[in-house]
């Protein structure tokens, strides 16, 4: 069963699912909230006192932790004419269909981002679209994060790299590998610089220590001694930094 919560004026999606239990749980997915109840005979009375029960538990939980529900807004819309932003960044939005198959999308290096695709009705023009933008902030953002990397390589580092890559990754911010590439994940320039800069010096310190040593926060605290700030930014902000 699937119900949507008015948590403050945001609507929260919930799924409800009955098992063998005796108590109730919620659980925050990545999705929708989920509640878990009893499998008895319920009336719709019984039902709505679990769902307010989970109502009350977000509204106590997003007053700790008032980014908590960040994660079930809406998705972005992309419509033609639209500005979008991308940390302090403005596109203007140039979308326009064609009989074709394939999309295609072009900066005219004025903020207009020129966006083909196909005229049809049987595919997710939405997320089509945010897969062109992806893509194109990719090569638009590769080069602010190689001049990142360089200047704290040269400041505080001056180790050798293999390469530097920005790709769409939700799982983590950025990696380092063995082999000495630095990845990052595009996302991260909807964050603030000083953001970005502590995910480049996290990573650099990965080149030196390849784990979360005591060594290891030692070199990152001695570049940027407000670290953990930046850590709790991302953490809070991990829904709202995402195309």
């Amino acid at each position: 069963m699937k119900y949507y919560l008015d948590i403050d004026g945001q609507k929260i999606p919930l799924q409800i699912i009955e098992e063998r239990r005796r108590s109730t749980r919620v659980a925050l997915g990545t999705k929708h909230v989920i509640l878990r109840i009893p499998k008895i005979p319920l009336t719709g009375t019984n039902i709505d006192k679990h769902v307010e029960w989970a109502k009350n538990w977000l509204r106590q939980l997003k007053a700790t932790k008032p980014h908590v529900l960040e994660r079930y807004q809406s998705k972005k819309q992309y419509q033609d004419g639209a500005i979008y932003t991308i940390g302090k960044h403005e596109f203007v939005l140039n979308i326009k269909r064609e009989n074709r198959q394939s999309g295609t999308i072009q900066y005219d290096f004025k903020g207009g981002l020129n966006i083909v695709i196909p005229n049809k009705d049987s595919y997710d023009e939405q997320l089509f679209i945010q897969s062109l933008i992806i893509k194109f902030a990719q090569t638009y953002f590769l080069p602010f994060i190689i001049e990142r990397v360089t200047y704290y390589n040269v400041q505080y580092f001056k180790k050798p790299i293999e390469n530097i890559r920005l790709k769409y990754n939700k799982s983590n911010w950025g990696s380092c590998s063995s082999k000495k590439s630095l990845n990052f994940s595009v996302r991260l320039f909807f964050a603030p610089d000083d953001v970005i800069d502590y995910v480049v010096i996290h990573e650099l310190a990965h080149l030196i220590e390849m784990n979360h040593s005591d060594r290891f926060w030692k070199i990152v605290a001695d570049i940027m001694p407000d670290y953990k700030e930046k850590e709790h930014i991302l953490k809070i902000n991990s829904g709202k930094y995402d195309f």
